[in-house]
């Protein structure tokens, strides 16, 4: 029977799968059922290559990349799912494993997910302006962006592990993240509300793009919870 390790950056892109996603150590392996276990890595794709690692000799089969991503493509929007065939990574391709994807693919479509495909490109740091954005999608041709599918897809390579992505847009290519929450989220994702709720006082210019992107966050969410439980239902 085959064991399931998905890596998940943030403990919201975790709470898809666990009610408790906070109460999950970070970097250590969580038993989600007998086949599948979880590991919340942090931002980046050293972090993500580390938690690859531990899935490995936690003797997962297969790994799954899982997670939110920003949109490059202009056509692509909150809640759109995509699966990408490769990804991209300073001038590395690194191919997603075409039977795991097609297979995913065909049973999220009778849940009436529509999967989005086409390159992935990962960096080091977040693509947080339209304009980065804009040039990154220029520069690679890829429709989405993250910060870890490399690294995960590095680690299984040397050990011939098969992987596949799936990827929940959070923010279009046309939103610029505001500073204030860059500022005040840390590498698991959890917001500092205090120092954020004082900063967006003080510069209430910022407030209608984290309202915008809070909104996004909440469509993405619930397109991984009906993700996560395929994902679960079937590993």
């Amino acid at each position: 029977m085959n064991r399931t390790g998905i890596i998940c950056a943030l403990h919201f892109e975790a709470s898809a799968f666990t009610r408790s996603p906070h109460a999950v150590p970070a970097r250590q392996p969580v038993k989600l059922n007998e086949q599948t276990l979880l590991v919340v890595s942090g931002m980046g794709r050293e972090r993500a290559k580390q938690a690859a690692q531990t899935l490995i000799e936690a003797n997962a089969d297969y790994l799954i990349s899982f997670g939110s991503a920003g949109a490059l493509a202009p056509e692509l929007k909150p809640g759109d799912l995509v699966q990408p065939g490769e990804v991209l990574d300073a001038g590395r391709r690194y191919t997603v494993n075409t039977f795991l994807s097609e297979a995913a693919r065909q049973r999220l479509a009778q849940q009436s997910i529509a999967v989005r495909d086409g390159p992935l490109a990962c960096v080091d740091e977040v693509a947080a302006s339209t304009d980065a954005k804009q040039a990154l999608h220029r520069q690679t041709g890829a429709v989405a962006v993250d910060m870890e599918s490399a690294g995960i897809l590095e680690a299984a390579g040397h050990e011939g592990l098969p992987v596949f992505v799936l990827r929940v847009i959070t923010d279009n290519a046309d939103m610029t993240l505001p500073d204030a929450i860059l500022r005040h989220i840390d590498d698991f994702g959890r917001v500092n509300a205090p120092s954020l709720g004082l900063e967006l006082l003080t510069s209430p210019g910022q407030v209608p793009a984290a309202l915008r992107l809070a909104c996004a966050s909440r469509r993405a969410g619930k397109i991984m919870r009906i993700v996560a439980q395929e994902v679960l239902d079937h590993h």
